[in-house]
This record gives structure tokens, sequence and C-alpha cells, in this order.
């Protein structure tokens, strides 16, 4: 695969040509370990290797704030994607961590999910002497035990990983590089004396260096610069016996460089990264771009940041050296420094740098101070992530004593599900009312804290005390209005009051966007989405949801709730490659703090496209997986919708010992035994899903008359209520019922009836997958030539007419250029396979599969499958 020119720019130094050739044997072995202290090459080494590897390359340069096994494996399941398109983050996504799964079956996920990548694969791990996380760890060791044949693993550590390597060594499995390779050869110390601007050495001086240093790349390169610059008096100094050999850059290197110079490269240790704007701002100087580029001239152990023009970063053991140096000879100025590049940090909306650089300022007021303004952005952008890391681990007494920190804390807390931790704050809160007057927070704030965790908790269930209503008078905070709004529509949704929740929700999102809260701004289009959707709405919402979504950069967490929002339109309107397709990038990007509502609506829709596709293992695991996330909370409601789908599901599949399973498991014999669905009662989505999940077991063990009295009951529960797309849904199902009672004439009738009281255009996605049957009803009728369906409307939903439609699958222009084989291959395409399962039914070989797609593209003038349908099946509106 081609690598990115920057790679290739930033692989400077020596080509060590028989260190490559080792570690190019790496394809052979499921691990490679490069194992060596700090100095050694080993980056330096990666890094020419990953310019010339022809094989797709996974780098991820580890961090102290990795070694938690959320942000690693969300991050590392990013790194993936990024690199490797057909990376299936359904099979193993970061919420598969944070459900408590086991590490065994985690590393099973990981497996599952890189035996789907269809090309050889390296997965790089640099500076893994960070991670040392029990829970990384053991899914790393069960992720070696069944490696992918395609994929390699390799570690570049100072330490010894901690998991055993003894089976890897019986099998032959692993490949070790370790400081003995890594030793620089005499030849090479030539090489590097010279390509640092040194004279040619004396063989019997290089032999005395690589004795003095054992061949170790960083003690010979501070030799070699001390040659270079200062003469063989340096040299003769260097007797590599120092406690700690970088000291002598200090001794020698740093001591001989201009006051001036030396100032600003002491300085330049304060940070990981810097350019020379920071350095100008921090320093209070200018010139710095200058000065950093004389620097890296001189080869002072600077490197340039990859992917990152104008950004440098000192080698690891300078950087320490060099800060330790500044700790003591410059210790009156620290404070400055440290709150100046917080300041510039800060301006940059690089809250975590700021935080990290005030936190070592002695004065503890500029930190929290900080801290407070950094979760107020925080909580608007919906980055709670951010906000649980930074205040979970500060004392009790410092959040008491800061009550702003203590509001965010909760927010956060109940957002992300946590519930039992954020009553504990809840009532520290409360308690400090006492004893700190007028030290607390406003009372309207407390009074949302409690709304916000009583909705997120208890979900449906939530009766707001009467009391919220303060909260929405006329001079009350714009915030805490604009806040309750968005919780209020939520809340109306749950209960089915869809116009109220529209009305409030539409109002929140004006005041949301004028105080600038993002994440719950984009909150209230997910709970308009889905108000239109459970309307019977579904084309309504479309165009406000398309502008929101295209607006929304993707980084942000509202991307997510748009992004979700967009998945509801484009399912509804049939357009399943691109519903699939954000569903795909929506499982990398949801977490622990993501919407319930998203995460659901997500889980729940890529597992009925993966269902459609024949992929049933996978369509499984996804609602297994959610069934996992769902046992954080009161989600009563949502494993509703899991029991309906796991039984249509079952349904399709005809399997009769799935159904079973999933009546056992959610106790629908007992349920309907004590009569649960025999009277009408106030509509509830609970009652109706499962009722629903009920029917299709009953049909499938022929108890039609049972189903009959359940879906007249839902109905009738249904007629009063505001949700009319859950209406039809039920309709549609009682039509399948009695289809084959009735005569074609009776069934048209009641077709018709369907269509004039609800519209056709409201006869969408969800109609057809969850009233099993129902399409092939308006198949028959349409077949017998007693329905004529509109031509917008059979082309929309051509899937489920195939008898009917007005084009074959592909249509003539297509079939004139394409091969009869090139033709068989392209309805498969079509049909939405996957190149595997295209070449399954076809018999042909995965590679063939691939030509003959790239041969039909060209015909057709097109780069991709989307556009290759979208050229033989222009896409159809309902509106």
């Amino acid at each position: 695969m081609d690598h990115p020119q920057p790679l290739a720019a930033l692989a400077t130094g020596v080509q060590r040509e028989s260190l490559l050739q080792l570690l190019a044997r790496s394809e052979r072995f499921a691990l490679t370990l490069v194992l060596a202290p700090a100095g050694s090459g080993k980056s330096t080494l990666l890094q020419h290797w990953r310019a010339r590897c022809e094989a797709a390359v996974v780098h991820y340069p580890l961090q102290a704030r990795d070694n938690d096994p959320l942000c690693f494996f969300r991050r590392l399941a990013e790194i993936i994607r990024a690199q490797v398109g057909d990376f299936d983050t359904s099979w193993f996504n970061p919420l598969a961590v944070a459900t408590g799964l086991s590490p065994q079956l985690l590393g099973d996920l990981l497996s599952d999910a890189l035996a789907r990548i269809e090309q050889p694969l390296f997965i790089v791990l640099d500076d893994f002497q960070w991670i040392d996380c029990p829970s990384i760890l053991e899914v790393i060791t069960s992720l070696l035990e069944q490696l992918p044949a395609n994929v390699r693993l390799i570690l570049a550590s100072r330490n010894h990983p901690g998991f055993s390597l003894s089976q890897l060594k019986l099998e032959n499995r692993l490949l070790c590089i370790d400081q003995h390779d890594l030793r620089l050869s005499p030849a090479q110390v030539q090489q590097l004396n010279a390509h640092l601007g040194g004279h040619a050495l004396s063989d019997a001086y290089v032999g005395s260096l690589l004795g003095m240093t054992e061949g170790w790349v960083a003690g010979v390169k501070i030799a070699l610069l001390a040659y270079a610059r200062f003469g063989t008096q340096a040299l003769e100094r260097f007797d590599g016996s120092q406690p700690e050999i970088v000291d002598y850059f200090g001794h020698v290197v740093l001591r001989q460089l201009p006051p001036d110079l030396r100032e600003f490269l002491l300085c330049s240790g304060l940070f990981e990264r810097f350019d020379g704007a920071l350095c100008d701002y921090v320093m209070q100087r200018t010139g710095s771009a200058l000065l950093l580029e004389e620097l890296a001239e001189r080869q002072l152990f600077l490197l340039p940041v990859e992917h990152q023009p104008g950004w440098f970063r000192f080698h690891a053991l300078l950087q320490d050296f060099l800060y330790r140096r500044l700790l003591v000879e410059e210790y009156a100025r620290l404070d400055q420094l440290h709150s100046r590049a917080a300041d510039y940090y800060l301006g940059l909306g690089e809250h975590e740098q700021a935080l990290q650089h005030a936190q070592r300022c002695n004065e503890q007021t500029v930190f929290l101070d900080m801290l407070e303004g950094s979760c107020a952005s925080w909580v608007r952008n919906g980055q709670f992530g951010d906000i649980l890391r930074w205040l979970e681990p500060l004392p009790e007494a410092l959040l008491s004593a800061r009550p702003k920190l203590l509001g965010w804390l909760i927010a956060a807390l109940s957002l992300s599900r946590r519930f039992h931790q954020a009553h504990y704050y809840l009532e520290l809160l409360d308690s400090l009312g006492c004893g700190v007057p007028g030290a607390n927070l406003e009372p309207a704030t407390r009074q949302f804290l409690a709304l916000l965790l009583g909705l997120f908790e208890q979900d449906k269930d939530f009766d707001p005390p009467p009391a919220w209503r303060e909260l929405l008078e006329p001079g009350q905070d714009l915030e805490i209005r604009a806040c309750t709004l968005a919780v209020i529509a939520y809340q109306h949704l749950l209960a089915s009051r869809l116009q109220e929740a529209i009305r409030c929700a539409s109002e929140s999102k004006q005041l949301l966007a004028q105080c600038g809260y993002s994440f719950l701004e984009s909150y209230t289009d997910l709970t308009i989405a889905l108000c239109h959707r459970n309307a019977g709405r579904a084309t309504h919402a479309r165009k406000e949801v398309c502008s929101d979504y295209q607006r929304t950069d993707k980084a942000a967490p509202a991307w997510v709730n748009r992004a979700t929002a967009m998945v509801v339109v484009l399912y509804e309107q049939n357009q399943l490659v691109e519903a699939q397709q954000l569903c795909d990038e929506l499982m990398a990007m949801v977490n622990s703090s993501s919407a319930t509502e998203a995460i659901a609506t997500v889980y729940i829709t890529l597992s009925r496209l993966l269902h459609r596709q024949q992929q049933t293992a996978r369509a499984s695991r996804l609602l297994d997986q959610l069934s996992c996330i769902l046992q954080l909370g009161n989600y009563a409601r949502f494993v509703s919708q899991v029991a309906q789908e796991s039984m249509r599901q079952a349904l399709l599949s005809g399997t009769s010992a799935a159904m079973d399973a999933v009546a056992q498991r959610y106790d629908l014999a007992a349920r309907l035994q004590a009569g649960e669905w025999a009277v009408v009662r106030a509509y509830d989505e609970n009652w109706e899903r499962v009722g629903l999940a009920c029917v299709y077991w009953l049909r499938a063990r022929g108890a039609l008359a049972q189903a009959e009295r359940i879906l007249k009951v839902l109905a009738a529960s249904l007629r009063p209520s505001e949700m009319r797309a859950r209406l039809l849904i039920v309709e549609a199902n009682r039509l399948v019922l009695a289809a084959p009672a009735q005569t074609k004439g009776q069934q048209l009738a009641a077709l018709s009836g369907l269509v004039e009281v609800y519209g056709i255009v409201n006869i969408n996605r969800s109609v057809f997958d969850e009233a099993p049957g129902f399409a092939a009803g308006v198949l028959d009728l349409a077949q017998s030539g007693l329905l004529v369906v509109p031509d917008k409307y059979r082309e929309h939903y051509g899937e489920f007419l195939q008898g009917i439609q007005a084009t074959p699958p592909v249509d003539a222009l297509a079939s004139s250029l394409l091969t009869g084989r090139e033709v068989e291959v392209f309805e498969c395409l079509l049909s939405g396979l996957s190149n595997t399962q295209i070449s399954a039914k076809t018999g042909i070989a995965l590679s063939t599969t691939k030509w003959h797609l790239k041969n039909i593209y060209s015909k057709l003038n097109v780069s991709s499958r989307t556009e290759a349908i979208l050229a033989v099946r222009p896409r159809a509106s309902l509106n």
C-alpha cells in the first residue's frame, strides 16, 4: 500500500539494512517484540520499516493516557478503521469494552473483526511500556492466541510486556529484536558520524567508543554530536562511565551553546511538543520558528512531529534531562512559564494541554479556575468523558469547595449512565447548603441536575415533580431554561406526547444555539426526528435533519446525535446503502456517554440491515451487545425493542428453536398466560413492542386467532395516541393475518383502506420490515392486476415488489455493457452482498470477484458501489 509522503520525509537518520531485513521477517510471526532501552533507535527503525513496507500498517504511538481500556481500544479501532476500510466495527467497538465483557470474549471479538479484513495488516503498538493495565494485557493475550493469519502484531517497548510469551516461543510464533540486535556496528558508527558532520574517526577510537557505550545509539550519538561541534577535546572527555550518560549532553553540548540558544533549548523542555508560535508566546520572544529550524539542523535530538508541519519534539531522554535542569536553573520562572503555556493552549481550545500546565503551577487556584472553565466548555460540547477523567480523581473536599465542579460531575455521571455515583454527589451537593451559605450552586441548577438524573435513570417511568415548571419561568436563567426544555421534550417523547415533544424541542433548540450548547441542541434534533418517525411523518423533517447533519463536525459529540437522526431518515426512505454506511461509522463513534436513543437506534438498525443480508450471526451479536449495554439502567423500553427485533429475525430465519429461545428469554408464555394483552389500556411502547414479539411467535406456532386478538387490543390502545407509525405497523400485521381467509377483492379493499387512511408515503421501510409478509401480499395483489402501484413507489421499494418492477435489476444500458458473468456479479452487488458473499454465491474466487467489480465500475464510469447502484437505480422520492 502507498504511504503518505510525510512519512518518507520524516524517516531521518542512518538506514540500518541488516535490522530492516530482520524486521521484515515479522510477516512470518504472530508477534514481533522490539525490546530495548530508551535511545536504542526503536522508533527510527520502525519509521524506516514503515516507509518501505508494502502491506497496510496501523501505527499506534502510545502515551500514558492510553493505559485505560476504553481509551486504548476505542483509539485502536479508530486507527484501524482509518487505515483499513473493511474493518468491521459492528463486530468490535468501544462500547463492547464498556459493557463488562470478559477479556477472553473481547479478544474473540477483536480477532473476529480482524479476520474480516481481506488484506495483510501489521498493527504496530509503539512505546508499549506505557501499558500495564491488566484488562488490556489480557485482551492482547487472548487476541494472540487466535490471531488471524493475515494480521501481525508488533510491540515496541522499553520493558518486557506484562504478559507471558512462553507459549508463543514454544509455537515459534515470536520474533524478538532486543538491545543486542539494535547495537550499532563500527561501520554504522562511521556512517552516523558522517551524517552528523564529523571528520572520519580511527578504527581504534570507534572500537573504544563502542566499548564504552555498548553500541547504545543515544550514547554514541551524543558523543558524535559533541565531536562534530567541538572537536577531539569533547571526545576525549567522553568515557561513557557517567551514571546517567545523557548528563554528558548538558556538561559538554549544552554548555557550549550561546546563552540565548541554551536558554531557549532549556525552556523548550517544558513541552511534549512545540512550534515557533508557542515558544514565542511562553518565552515572550520572537523568531522562535527560525531558531527551531536551526536546532533541527544541528541534530540536537530535535524530531519533527509526524503530520504536523512546523511542530517538533525532543527525544524522550533529552526532554527529561532538560526539564530536570529547568527545575534547577529556572525554578523562579517556572510558574510563569507554565501559566503562559496554559493560557496559550486554552486560547487554541486545547483544554487537555492547558490543564496539564495549569496543574503544575504552585497556585492551585489557577488550575481550579481553568478546570471550571474547561468543564463548562466540555458540557456544552458533550465531552463528558473529559469531565469524568479530570474531576473523578479530585479529593471530595476540593469538589465540595468548588460546587460548580460538583455540578459538572453530576451532569457527566448522569449522562454516562453512572447513576449511583451521580446520586452520591447530588446528596453531597445538597449537604453543602447547611454549612457553607452562599457557596453552593443556585437552587435552579440543583433542581435541574435532579431532573436530569431522574429522567435518564428512570426513563419512561420518570414522573417529574411539579416544581420543574419553575425552571421555565420568564425570569429564569437562559441556560437553565434551554436545558430544561430539552429534557422535558425527551420526557414528552417517552410518554408519546409527540406534538408537545416537538414544541419543547424546537424552542429548546433555538435557545441552546444562543447559549452554545451544541450537544444538547443535537439531542433536540434527534428527539424531533424520532417524534416525526413515530407520528408517521418520516419524510417531514428530512431537509432540516440533512442540513444540521452536514454542518456538524464529525469529531464533535453532537455528530453522533445528528448522524443517528440521518440514519432514521435514510432507513425509513429505504436508502439502505447510505444508512448502513452511516451506521458503520457510528459504531466506531458511540461511547458510554452517548445518548441511549442513539446507541439503541444504531445497533438495532444495523442489526436489521445485516440480517437482511443473511449475516445472521453478526446481526444477533449486535442485539446481544445492546442487551448488555441496557443492563446499566432502567431501559425497559429499549429492551422491548430488542425483544421485538430478536423475535422478528428469528421468524424470518424460520427457526422455531430460536423463536422459543427468545420467548423464554423475555418470559412471553407466562405473560400471555397472565393476560397481559387481553385488555385495552393506555398506550405503552414496552407493552406494544413485546406484544408484537408475541404475535410473531404465535404466528409461527399457528395460533393465528390468539395473535389477531393481541393485534386488535394493540390497535385499540394505539388509536387515541399520536403514535400513528406504530398503529400502521399493527394494522399491517392484522392484514397479513387476515389475508389467507379473504378473497383477493377483500384483501384489496383492506389494503386500499390502509392507504386511504395513512397515505402510500407512510407505508415505508419499517412497515415492510415489522409486518413480515405484508410486502408479499402487496406483490400478490399487484401481480393479479388488482392493485396499481405508483411508479415512484415501485422504484423505491423494488426489493419487496420485484415481480412488478418497471425495469430489471440491471437496466438495459448496463446489460449491454456488461458480460454475462459481470451481470451476475452486479446483481449480487445490487442486492447488498459483500465481496466475500458474492464469491460464495457465484462460486468464483474473491480475487476474481474484485477483478469483475473493477471492470464493472470502469464500464459504468463510476468509482464505488454506491455510485454503481445509483447509476442503474436512480433514487426515487415519495414526497
